[in-house]
């Protein structure tokens, strides 16, 4: 399991400041529910690996005329 931290991480936040902003962002995923699955432990997030793979995975395409169709 990662925590949203981690997770920022593995998406590119190098910084304390990108990793809050994906945090941020993980949240906003979170609430709109087009965010990887997770589980919420109280208030600890925490995610699978395998939903964050599955989740990249899903938003892959080849071609830009193919986003948001």
């Amino acid at each position: 399991m990662l925590t949203t931290q981690q997770v920022a991480r593995i998406l590119g936040a190098e910084t304390a400041g990108e990793v809050r902003t994906r945090q941020r962002y993980l949240a906003q995923l979170r609430f709109r529910g087009d965010g990887p699955r997770f589980v919420k432990h109280g208030r600890l997030i925490l995610y699978r690996e395998s939903a964050i793979e599955e989740w990249l995975k899903a938003g892959e395409t080849n071609c830009t005329r193919n986003i948001n169709q």
